[in-house]
């Protein structure tokens, strides 16, 4: 059940990339994650009132939701950045790498206990992802490097996130999450906007589904479903958002997988169907 719901993200998520890299070209990126971000915090804060308003008072939840809010705007802004200067595969790879991190932040942070089919997996999951989304004829540039970023505060986030959901309340956590990411972003927007904005109806409709389905929905879920599967699982499952991305690349412009780009999807998802199984084979024998 909570595999389904880590799939779905990254199904969501894989649809994202070309809107942004369509969006930012128009909106100023600090806003384009603002705007993201206060969807999410509105509808999650209108929720909690209705709900549990006692659970806003929380403040491990106040503290471990501005923590992870944080890393949520740098995670957002540096990976739009990034977009204005490099393609959506390399984007993607780079943001997808932080399956690599993963493993080591929890091994640095709680010696966490990295065994050989996860190494396998990582391993299979980095290779089909080179195949699938880098392209050879590109040169590394800024947006590259910038995007390193993003995958290191995506990493941290994963990481954190799945300690913190077991000492608060999900709930206000990932309130307060969207929360500090609004005010990190409207602070960035304001000093970087150059005139007054303007925003198209198409830019209107993508900042919508970015808010509602790609940061609400998307980043309840991931932190959320921590409470049941380990940080490095998330990040395995995860790095199926780019091949997500060269299926909706392909019903909507048209883009057809070479031979190279199907070879590193197959083995994605090679990577991640053996962790699934293995590990949890290897879980219940332990057991």
């Amino acid at each position: 059940m909570y595999t389904f719901w880590l799939v779905l993200v990254s199904l969501i998520w894989g649809s994202t990339f070309f809107l942004i890299k369509d969006t930012v070209n128009t909106v100023n990126e600090s806003f384009i994650v603002f705007a993201r971000c206060i969807l999410a915090f509105a509808a999650m804060f209108i929720y909690q009132l209705s709900k549990n308003r006692k659970d806003l008072l929380d403040k491990k939840g106040f503290i471990y939701g501005s923590i992870l809010g944080v890393l949520l705007a740098i995670t957002y802004t540096s990976q739009t950045i990034g977009l204005k200067f490099t393609s959506t595969g390399h984007s993607a790879f780079i943001t997808s790498s932080a399956v690599i991190a993963v493993p080591f932040i929890l091994y640095l942070l709680y010696k966490f206990k990295i065994l050989k089919i996860d190494i396998i997996a990582i391993s299979i999951v980095l290779i089909g992802l080179f195949l699938l989304t880098y392209d050879f004829e590109s040169e590394v540039n800024i947006g590259d490097l910038i995007t390193v970023i993003t995958a290191l505060s995506c990493a941290f986030h994963i990481v954190l996130a799945g300690r913190y959901v077991k000492k608060a309340n999900t709930t206000t956590i990932v309130t307060y999450q969207f929360f500090a990411a609004s005010v990190v972003s409207l602070v960035a927007w304001l000093l970087t906007q150059e005139g007054s904005l303007h925003l198209s109806p198409k830019a209107s409709y993508s900042l919508l589904y970015l808010g509602i389905m790609g940061t609400l929905f998307c980043y309840f879920v991931s932190v959320w479903v921590q409470k049941y599967v380990s940080s490095l699982k998330v990040a395995i499952i995860f790095s199926l958002e780019p091949v997500f991305a060269a299926v909706f690349g392909f019903f909507f412009i048209h883009e057809v997988l070479n031979f190279k780009e199907s070879v590193g999807a197959i083995l994605i998802l090679v990577g991640v169907i053996l962790h699934s199984l293995l590990k949890h084979r290897i879980q219940n024998k332990a057991s």
